[in-house]
């Protein structure tokens, strides 16, 4: 590399068409300091291998907590209104409509009374007139006892609008509600009340 750099020196001086005016031994020319390596040049960098890399920018991220829930199987029967076959069906007008009449006017109550109540799940609906099956979820932290489930749902059975709660027929988690058993709506009451005149006038 030295050599060749020194004979192109001594050959761009040399030369008689340039307009230097000078003159040199050409044994006399010597390079003091190594040239700088050609960047363009210059051996390429190994590569790091891919585990390596992965390595160096792994993260770690904790998984996130999830907390359990506890389920409470609540039925109520409504007495109002006749059952029709289409609240078997969970696709029908029907079964829809209601349920989401069940799940709009008692998720509000359920979540204002009990911090740790989750959602409602309406499950399905049978006769007699309309067995009403839902699930209510609450966090494992507080979970409400059956009596205090049963008195905000009856509490609530005064405000509802579309289906009605009959408090003769309350069962949580399969075990019967007997503490308000004596509660019913004023819109029950005032049926029962007609249903006894029309049954009572009907004799001598």
């Amino acid at each position: 590399m030295n050599s060749a750099v020194i004979k192109e020196f001594v050959q761009a001086v040399s030369n008689s068409n340039n307009a230097y005016n000078l003159s040199i031994n050409p044994t006399s020319v010597k390079i003091l300091d190594s040239p700088v390596t050609d960047p363009t040049t210059a051996p390429t960098p190994r590569p790091v291998a891919p585990n390596t890399v992965a390595a160096a920018i792994t993260t770690t991220t904790a998984a996130p907590i999830t907390k359990a829930l506890v389920i409470k199987r609540v039925i109520f029967s409504s007495l109002l209104t006749d059952f029709t076959s289409d609240l078997l069906n969970p696709s029908s007008t029907a079964y829809i409509n209601r349920a989401a009449k069940i799940k709009e006017q008692l998720t509000p109550v359920f979540k204002r009374e009990f911090p740790s109540f989750k959602f409602l799940e309406v499950k399905s609906f049978s006769n007699g007139s309309i067995v009403n099956n839902m699930d209510l979820s609450f966090s494992s932290t507080s979970v409400p006892n059956n009596d205090q489930i049963a008195q905000v749902l009856m509490s609530a059975a005064a405000s509802i609008i579309g289906f009605d709660i009959e408090g003769s027929f309350l069962n949580l988690n399969g075990i019967y509600s007997s503490g308000v058993s004596h509660y019913i709506s004023p819109i029950t009451a005032s049926f029962l009340v007609l249903l006894s005149w029309l049954l009572s006038s009907q004799w001598p």
